[in-house]
């Protein structure tokens, strides 16, 4: 079904391509682009509306009509295949929510982003729900336009899956800064429990320290100075040489393999001899809508392999060998173990004081 909006995916993977390479492009292209995300992401939310209704009506007909056995039948597969299209339209709004939150990514620190998926216990924070009805959103979309009139660029946070306080970003600087939109000047706790956790973030980011963070102190944020290293070459070579291939390996560094598969070829795994590797299957990731708070895939791969991968036409796969990684790591005089954790990925440390449970 995500045939349906091939061409709206393809124009937005446009407008953000230029968005991200174009350094004199006026702010208010990325207002038209979230109003037409809006848009987009409305129109799916009221068709998940109209098919609720549906199987409402179903479910009252099969509870007190007293249908026939054939019409039980039917009324079964048709609640399935309406729940299957709620489905598709979730994961239809989850996409569009991320070529959003490129927009923030593209501006600001990755790293900072990454604080607003979580509530002041380091639980993910629930989103705010449906933006159809939302009565304050005129307010925040005059935000957004007066920021734009001001040279600032800004994102709605419900066009976004990891933005979850506060109801528009300031992107001006390395650092998002949220606001709270309010049409009434009265709040009620929620109201003020919002603010404060905005306040608190604010203040962690400007100190780059707090004394409680989050039930964790105290906590002191420092600058990274070396070179981040990525292989946006590499993964896009390996997807394009899928194409021809069917399945694509390609080893950018020493531990670290990337597969692309538009047709699977088993054998390709066969090569793999590690006694421990780590095999994570992006695909996954997107279908399942956990990506975030990860940098969108839109930053990352090249427009066009975009829609072949949000239809799922071909796979990607990580391996890690994790005992070329720890390797690597005690030749810097680092150790590090990889946690069987569902919260922490692996635990490094330059003592050699390391957790147990782990490999």
């Amino acid at each position: 079904m995500v045939a349906r909006y091939k061409t709206s995916l393809e124009q937005f993977t446009a407008m953000l391509y230029l968005i991200k390479t174009q350094k004199n492009l006026p702010i208010g292209a990325i207002v038209d682009f979230q109003l037409l995300l809006l848009k987009k992401i409305t129109e799916a939310e009221k068709a998940i509306f109209r098919t609720k209704s549906i199987i409402k009506a179903l479910r009252l007909e099969k509870a007190n009509e007293r249908p026939t056995r054939e019409r039980s039948k039917e009324i079964s597969s048709l609640i399935e295949k309406f729940d299957n299209k709620i489905e598709y339209y979730n994961y239809i709004i989850y996409i569009w929510k991320m070529y959003g939150e490129s927009i923030a990514f593209h501006f600001c620190d990755k790293y900072a982003i990454k604080h607003f998926l979580y509530d002041h216990n380091y639980r993910v924070k629930e989103t705010a729900g449906f933006i159809s009805g939302k009565k304050g959103i005129r307010a925040e979309i005059k935000l957004l336009k007066l920021a734009c009139q001001n040279n600032v660029p800004a994102i709605l946070c419900d066009l976004t899956n990891t933005l979850r306080h506060g109801d528009v970003f300031l992107l001006g600087h390395n650092d998002p800064y949220p606001i709270e939109v309010k049409t009434s000047n009265n709040f009620d706790k929620r109201g003020e429990k919002q603010l404060r956790n905005i306040n608190e973030l604010n203040k962690f980011f400007f100190e780059d320290k707090a004394e409680d963070f989050r039930g964790i102190g105290p906590v002191f944020r420092s600058e990274y100075f070396g070179k981040e290293r990525c292989h946006l070459e590499a993964i896009n070579y390996c997807i394009s040489k899928s194409y021809e291939e069917g399945t694509s390996h390609i080893s950018p560094e020493s531990g670290i393999h990337y597969i692309a598969a538009t047709k699977f070829k088993r054998e390709v795994f066969d090569q793999f001899k590690a006694k421990h590797v780590h095999i994570i299957n992006l695909n996954e990731h997107k279908r399942a809508m956990n990506w975030h708070p990860y940098t969108p895939f839109q930053l990352s791969l090249n427009p066009e392999h975009l829609f072949n991968f949000i239809a799922g036409h071909f796979t990607i796969f990580i391996l890690l060998d994790l005992q070329i990684i720890k390797r690597r790591f005690k030749k810097n005089g680092l150790h590090i173990i990889f946690l069987q954790d569902n919260n922490w990925y692996a635990q490094i440390t330059a003592s050699g004081n390391i957790l147990e449970g782990g490999l």
